[in-house]
């Protein structure tokens, strides 16, 4: 991947000119990109190891029928947005792998009076001649497009898991609330002390439970915040430097390129907002499912403690990037209109 880069900056240092440097720029970012996803899961390698090891440990531990189902329903969610995600990433790196194949196919459809030039999947300078050394070169670009692939569907694949574990911890702590008072018995007006100390217990075991929820999703902000932060900058320096090439492009098989590594750029943006997305909803959701629940039927302690949960809601846990971006899909509008914003300015 560095070796990929560095022959991407050579050229335009050897061929330096506003359209070299406009043509390379959103590989450049691309494989810029791919080590920060790298590198930032090589930094956080315990942390993440440690996030991934709470995932098995709650599974291991003895739960409710209701609370597997919650468990249950979001690790379905996490597997049909994984093979997804699969499927867009493959399809674009198959769009960019096709396209050496283009001009020998036109050769034969449509022929011309000279044949088509040679094209390589992504333009780069190698120090040696091109033509010659051709095949060597594009397997070494099938390797890199391969290697890219595989990076990014590791790293954004690990953080659905993650995030989705983090939902269904929320969920289930919302439902430890909505039946923790579902016990409590009345006599002649009055709470039956046994009752109430079971109660008692159950609300602590809620509380916990919610402690815990939020503890994991803070720890998978502090894995990714600045992580988070730099990849939206490069994909906003991307959506800019691309909407300014495939205004002054010509049709052709480098502006199908761009149209189809913009489209990439944008299910990406999509994937990574949306994680925050989910997050918000389920805090709301358990918010929601703690305020159905019976609690006015509980003491003035309990009702208390109940308060004081809601209010935690009200401040819920969240992805950021670098702690100034919020990431959700009203961030993915904002994002794209700033996008839009610096690419009229350059533009004008």
């Amino acid at each position: 991947m560095i070796f990929s880069l560095a022959t991407q900056i050579s050229r335009v240092i050897v061929f330096y000119s506003l359209d070299v440097l406009s043509d390379q720029l959103p590989y450049i970012n691309a494989g810029i990109v791919t080590l920060f996803k790298q590198y930032n899961y090589i930094l956080n390698e315990d942390k993440l190891r440690e996030l991934l090891h709470d995932i098995v440990s709650d599974r291991l531990i003895e739960r409710s029928k209701e609370e597997l189902e919650i468990l249950e329903m979001y690790s379905r969610r996490t597997t049909a947005l994984c093979a997804l995600y699969k499927v867009m990433v493959y399809s674009c790196a198959f769009m960019f792998l096709v396209i050496p194949t283009i001009p020998p196919i036109l050769n034969i459809v449509a022929p011309l009076n000279v044949s088509r030039s040679r094209e390589f999947i992504y333009p780069t300078y190698y120090f040696v001649d091109e033509q010659k050394y051709y095949y060597p070169i594009l397997t070494h670009m099938i390797a890199v497009i391969l290697v890219l692939s595989s990076v990014y569907l590791a790293c954004d694949t690990n953080l659905v898991q993650i995030v989705h574990h983090g939902c269904a911890l929320l969920a289930i702590s919302g439902y430890h609330f909505k039946h923790a008072v579902d016990d409590v018995k009345f006599c002649d007006g009055y709470y039956i002390d046994a009752s109430m100390d079971e109660t008692y217990v159950k609300i602590r075991q809620s509380i916990k439970a919610h402690k815990t929820a939020v503890q994991y999703v803070d720890k998978i902000d502090a894995c990714h915040i600045h992580y988070f932060l730099l990849v939206i900058g490069m994909i906003v320096l991307a959506f800019t430097g691309t909407f300014l090439k495939l205004s002054t492009m010509e049709v052709g098989i480098r502006f199908f390129t761009f149209c189809a590594y913009t489209i990439a750029q944008l299910i990406h943006l999509f994937f990574l907002t949306i994680m925050g997305q989910f997050l918000i909803n389920a805090n709301e959701e358990t918010f929601k499912t703690i305020y159905e629940a019976d609690w006015y039927n509980g003491s003035s302690k309990m009702q208390s403690l109940y308060v004081l949960v809601l209010r935690k809601c009200l401040s819920p846990p969240k992805l950021t990037g670098g702690g100034f971006v919020a990431l959700n899909l009203d961030s993915f509008v904002q994002i794209l209109k700033a996008s839009f914003s610096y690419y009229t300015v350059f533009r004008s």
